[in-house]
């Protein structure tokens, strides 16, 4: 899966409102430069997409099953 700019940054901006990741400012060789760090909430939020993963792998495979 790739992944863009135009993709990226929105994401960025949405897990920053959703309170999953902070954001700071600062220049870095005359360029100013943005630093994300997740927070608790995110790690959170990683925990529980991990527990429900198995969950959409197992819906995922019967819809193709039901495809075939």
């Amino acid at each position: 899966m790739g992944l863009t700019e135009s993709t990226l940054y929105p994401l960025l901006k949405r897990l920053e409102k959703a309170g999953c990741i902070t954001v700071r400012s600062a220049e870095h060789n005359g360029r100013l430069r943005k630093y994300y760090r997740i927070t608790e909430a995110g790690r959170t939020r990683i925990d529980e997409f991990l527990a429900e993963w198995p969950s959409v792998q197992e819906i995922y495979r019967y819809v193709e099953g039901a495809r075939s």
